[in-house]
């Protein structure tokens, strides 16, 4: 579900982007603190006219979200989304975008410092969805519907939105800004995209991901996360005919039995889950096979090996 409540708060969150690099930082007597390079940055007619312009393409930027959520992007299949946003990367000024080895589409707006620092700001194009889902955009009542709609084709969408502004109002930054729609987030994608991008790029100085719909806050630290698949094997056979050879289910069953007794520490909160199971091949077969793929868990809990 996505309502436009939470549309009109998200351009504060993008809109860091802006000043995150901007010029203007240097005094006589040395470097600003944070704090006052913040407020002088702030306080540029630049960006304070660039920050009005993203709140002000809020319509277009929301057609442009469902435009995006409408092309399928399920785990390892983002091709087709990829296609799209490179194409609205290229519209948009980037001549030279490009989808990287991965699956990433990268654009480079470089700035006056010779390359340095070097900023990402990202969005993913993949959803939690699998192939198949229905993602047509519905909308009654006022809320609009549609799975993925908000993570992350509002980031996507977003983006875009913060691009052309930034475009349009000739902002100049001292670091180059590296826009990125990254691949693999989702499940067992388990961010290859963005591993992929600090593989490639080895001088990136800062992060800025556009991504949720808690848009209340900025978050600066994250839970870790690490996602197992494990595979149980046995000889298999006739249930009744073999009966007595090692089973691969009731090996992972008493596999997971074992995990749900363990005690985790309250600090840091530590969690864990196993998502999903699949496994044998007939009611009357020895299960030869069965497979427990890692949940999703880095947005809300966490496995610690």
């Amino acid at each position: 579900m996505f309502t436009r409540r939470i549309s009109r708060r998200f351009v504060f969150a993008v809109a860091l982007a802006v000043t995150a690099t901007t010029a203007g930082a240097e005094t006589p007597s040395g470097p600003l603190t944070i704090d006052a390079a913040y407020q002088a940055i702030l306080a540029s007619t630049m960006v304070t006219k660039t920050l009005a312009d993203i709140k002000a393409d809020d319509d277009a930027a929301f057609a442009e979200q469902k435009r995006i959520t409408e092309i399928p992007a399920p785990p390892f299949k983002e091709s087709a989304r990829a296609e799209f946003y490179l194409k609205r990367m290229r519209e948009l000024g980037f001549k030279d975008a490009s989808i990287d080895a991965e699956g990433n589409v990268v654009a480079l707006r470089k700035g006056s410092g010779g390359g340095r620092p070097k900023l990402v700001v990202s969005a993913h194009l993949d959803t939690v969805f699998p192939e198949g889902t229905d993602v047509t955009v519905k909308e009654s009542e006022g809320v609009t519907r549609a799975p993925g709609i908000g993570d992350d084709a509002r980031g996507l969408a977003a983006m875009l939105s913060l691009i052309k502004a930034m475009g349009e109002n000739h902002v100049v930054t001292v670091g180059d800004i590296l826009f990125v729609g990254t691949v693999g987030e989702e499940e067992l994608g388990n961010l290859r995209g963005v591993k992929a991008l600090f593989r490639d790029h080895t001088d990136i100085d800062g992060f800025i991901s556009i991504d949720g719909l808690g848009i209340t806050r900025v978050v600066n630290q994250a839970t870790g996360s690490h996602r197992y698949e494990m595979t149980f094997k046995g000889p298999g056979g006739h249930s009744f005919r073999e009966f007595g050879l090692p089973s691969a289910i009731h090996a992972m069953g008493r596999a997971i039995a074992k995990i749900a007794d363990l005690e985790t520490p309250a600090d840091p909160k530590t969690t864990f889950t196993v998502g999903t199971v699949s496994g044998g091949t007939s009611v009357n077969a020895i299960a030869a096979e069965a497979r427990t793929p890692s949940a999703r868990s880095g947005r809300s809990a966490a496995v610690r090996a």
